[in-house]
């Protein structure tokens, strides 16, 4: 595989303590590549992170494949799952505890680049899977993250909401010692459907955004626009 080093040092904090990155086992990375080979595509290129001050987060980087029906980029987080999320315990049977992350992008997309207006999916990717070690705290499916502002310069989407994969043909990957790996998606939204969510729940949005493309689009439709939100 290609490795595109993240140059990127606003992604990464200060890793000078030495205190080693939560990391996959040498087979358990093995049994995720092998659940994103078979399940979203073929990967020749990682986005190999330089410093790791928690976990350790590439990202497998899967190109358009007319053969495979694909016109469209998949990033995919790898490392994220190494850590197990502070589940509530009522849930504990579902076994979210632990997580992987994907992001769909136009094939004209550049990647991979340093500015920002195309790097932003990436950062959103590496921050979000951080975001449950920093709060101490678990993502899953209906869950949305607040990037408090755009994005990019581009785009009026400032926040994203975390689904069940609309692409690949699986979202749960089970490791050698029999624990999951779910895998979410994230869709890019605006404010006004984050708002709305809050107020009115992820099916209800999901229901406004039905005809949304779940592949990135800067300048698409904002489906919560002049709704009332009460």
């Amino acid at each position: 595989m290609k490795p595109f080093d993240d140059k990127n040092k606003n992604d990464n904090n200060d890793h000078s303590q030495g205190i080693a990155p939560e990391m996959y086992s040498r087979e358990e990375m093995e049994t995720v590549e092998n659940f994103v080979y078979d399940s979203f595509g073929e990967f020749n290129n990682v986005f190999h992170e330089i410093v790791s001050p928690d976990i350790h987060v590439d990202v497998l980087f899967i190109p358009p494949d007319e053969d495979e029906g694909r016109d469209y980029y998949t990033l995919v987080t790898m490392g994220m799952g190494a850590h197990k999320m502070n589940v509530p315990p009522e849930l504990a049977e579902y076994e979210l505890e632990r997580a992987e992350l994907l992001i769909t992008l136009p094939k004209d997309w550049v990647i991979p680049s340093q500015d920002e207006t195309w790097y932003w999916p990436i950062r959103l990717l590496k921050s979000t899977a951080r975001l449950p070690i920093a709060c101490d705290t678990w993502l899953g499916w209906g869950h949305s993250v607040d990037n408090q502002s755009s994005y990019a310069d581009n785009t009026d989407l400032c926040g994203a909401l975390l689904i069940e994969p609309m692409t690949g043909d699986g979202n749960v990957c089970e490791l050698p010692n029999g624990e999951s790996v779910n895998f979410y998606q994230l869709i890019p939204i605006y404010r006004e459907e984050m708002e709305y969510k809050i107020e009115h729940g992820t099916d209800e949005l999901l229901k406004l955004m039905e005809d949304t493309s779940f592949v990135v689009d800067i300048k698409r439709r904002n489906t919560a626009e002049g709704t009332d939100k009460k």
